[in-house]
């Protein structure tokens, strides 16, 4: 008789509350602070979240209004979260310092944080939901694989490596 899997430890879990006034959430590396011209935003489009290569935008349905947002990091990709979430949507994200920013774009840097793996490709998951009228999002971030040898924003999604 198996034993059932152990659910895998939160290395480290975050938790703040701001104002988004305008549009998203990002969550990329310091070294990539060039922008996705849009990409992120725009594969957001009518999502919880979208991603470039180097980003990840996550789009809240309510601006001007406080918005609540859990951050947990993972040596192991987690299981889903209990509760009820309205939405849900997972990415991935390179990381090349392995160090990661959690901002807006009028408040830098809210959630600077070292992940657990290093460097290397993140498996991402958004949830949204609403609770006692605040938007809420949970975010997980788990070390995947290391970064491909020609790491660069090109055509990471249309290449054979992924």
């Amino acid at each position: 008789m198996s034993s059932p899997r152990s659910p895998a430890p939160v290395v480290k879990s975050y938790e703040v509350t701001f104002f988004v006034l305008y549009r998203e959430i990002i969550l990329r590396d310091p070294w990539c602070d060039a922008g996705d011209d849009g990409e992120a935003y725009r594969d957001a489009q009518g999502q919880v979240a979208g991603a470039s290569t180097y980003q990840v935008s996550v789009r809240p349905l309510v601006t001007s209004q406080p918005t609540k947002l859990e951050l947990r990091t993972w040596d192991a990709e987690p299981e889903s979260p209990e509760g009820s979430w309205d939405g849900c949507r997972q990415l991935e994200l390179h990381m090349p310092t392995g160090e990661l920013f959690v901002e807006v774009h009028t408040v830098p840097a809210m959630v600077t944080t070292e992940l657990p793996g290093g460097p290397g490709v993140y498996g991402v998951r958004v949830y949204r939901g609403r609770y006692d009228g605040v938007e809420k999002f949970l975010i997980d971030m788990w070390w995947r694989a290391v970064l491909p040898p020609a790491d660069d924003d090109e055509d990471f999604y249309g290449d054979s490596w992924s």
